[in-house]
């Protein structure tokens, strides 16, 4: 493999990766509701994701303030990433495995957006930041349906809250026994 492939598939990696990342940030921002649209993050996501998004909503439903045609959008966005490596590359190609692979790295990147988001909370709780930021209300918002039950089985020890850290190792796991697992389910396909 030559090096000009290998720049060839950085580049697709990282400009796919970042347009699934914007519209995964629309998911959690419908989802949480912590930004009104005239928030200039809101307003960016939504103007980079709606062209692509627009055809989707008519047949594809709403459900709970969330457009269910974004999970449709990121697979095929991830499969399509995976495509055009693996031709670029040489690697032999499979659909079953590129449409496993597609499901594990969506789900393997919504378990990295909690574990970041997570961790963003925690430097965030160490300074005296204004409550009303709007980065502070978003990841708490985010966090919440997470932090809250562990929060009920973990109470503070002397002031300092470990159900972060409990719910990270948690997601890690995730990461181990179920996305890795899938992983190696889509190579052998």
């Amino acid at each position: 493999m030559s090096y000009v492939m290998q720049a060839g598939a950085f580049l697709i990696d990282v400009a796919f990766r970042l347009y699934i990342f914007i519209l995964m940030l629309r998911i959690l921002i419908q989802w949480t509701q912590a930004l009104n649209f005239y928030h200039p993050l809101s307003r960016f996501v939504y103007s980079a994701t709606f062209p692509l998004l627009k055809p989707l909503q008519k047949f594809m439903p709403r459900y709970h303030n969330i457009d269910t045609g974004i999970f449709l959008l990121i697979l095929v966005f991830i499969a399509l990433k995976t495509l055009l490596i693996d031709l670029l590359l040489s690697v032999p190609l499979s659909i079953g495995g590129i449409l496993i692979s597609s499901l594990a790295e969506l789900l393997s990147l919504f378990i990295y957006v909690f574990i970041f988001s997570i961790i963003i909370e925690m430097i965030l709780s160490w300074f005296n930041s204004d409550p009303y930021n709007p980065l502070q209300i978003f990841v708490s918002r985010l966090n919440a349906p997470l932090l809250k039950p562990m929060r009920r089985l973990i109470p503070p020890v002397s002031g300092l809250d470990l159900s972060p850290l409990a719910v990270v190792i948690l997601l890690q796991l995730a990461l181990i026994l179920m996305v890795s697992p899938l992983m190696d389910l889509s190579k052998r396909l």
